[in-house]
């Protein structure tokens, strides 16, 4: 008798329970290396034409699997539309208060499967700085894709945010939102987090090297 064959269904719902408790993961290690603080940030992943992410204003430590919000993403020919009004009319209204933020990077970047918005320090000092990440570390190229973009700013949760971020993002896998954070993403949930972590560790470095003197890149 041969292995047993599962259906189309069952391994969606597998997908589905495995990337909840990722994004519970995901959410505690923004909290541990103190990307975040509170409830703040957002995590999603992408299953197809449904969107799993954290929910809003829930401190990490007491998420579930099952307190995950599901959304179905809207085609990428939808009209722009700030978080409230998605909310309003299709949503649940304990999504992510950045979901337009995610799905307007969805739609832009359908290679995409995971985003994580996070707040982390060194990659904030240049938000409001308002200055770039160069490649000025020899990962930064590889895993971020070169260079990383400030997209102008916008309010949180607005739809100009995510039209904004998708924009300066372009074929990268991270951008720096002015004033407010970072997002990153990648084809998993892990590979999203460690953009992150690559990211800031640049930022962190740029900042201090450039209170030191000209920062010389690979190559130079």
């Amino acid at each position: 008798m041969g292995p047993v064959k599962r259906s189309g269904a069952d391994q969606g719902g597998e997908r589905n329970v495995e990337a909840r408790r990722a994004l519970v993961s995901h959410g505690l290690l923004l909290v541990e290396r103190g990307y975040v603080v509170g409830a703040d940030g957002n995590l999603s992943v992408r299953l197809g034409e449904t969107v799993l992410c954290t929910p809003s204003r829930v401190p990490y430590r007491d998420l579930t699997p099952e307190a995950m919000v599901e959304v179905r993403k809207p085609p990428a020919s939808s009209p722009a539309v700030d978080s409230d009004s998605l909310k309003d009319a299709d949503f649940p209204a304990n999504a992510t208060s950045e979901l337009a933020l995610h799905l307007a990077v969805y739609s832009a970047r359908p290679e995409l499967r995971a985003l994580v918005h996070a707040h982390p320090v060194w990659a904030c000092v240049l938000a409001v700085l308002r200055q770039p990440l160069p490649a000025l570390l020899d990962e930064v190229g590889p895993v971020l894709g070169g260079p990383v973009a400030v997209a102008p700013y916008a309010p949180s949760g607005s739809a100009m945010l995510g039209e904004n971020a998708a924009r300066a993002m372009h074929d990268r896998n991270a951008v720096i939102l002015a004033n407010h954070g970072t997002l990153s993403g990648g084809a998993t949930l892990e590979e999203a987090f460690y953009r992150l972590e690559v990211l800031e560790r640049a930022a962190h470095v740029y900042l201090l090297a450039r209170g030191r003197g000209e920062v010389a890149m690979p190559g130079a």
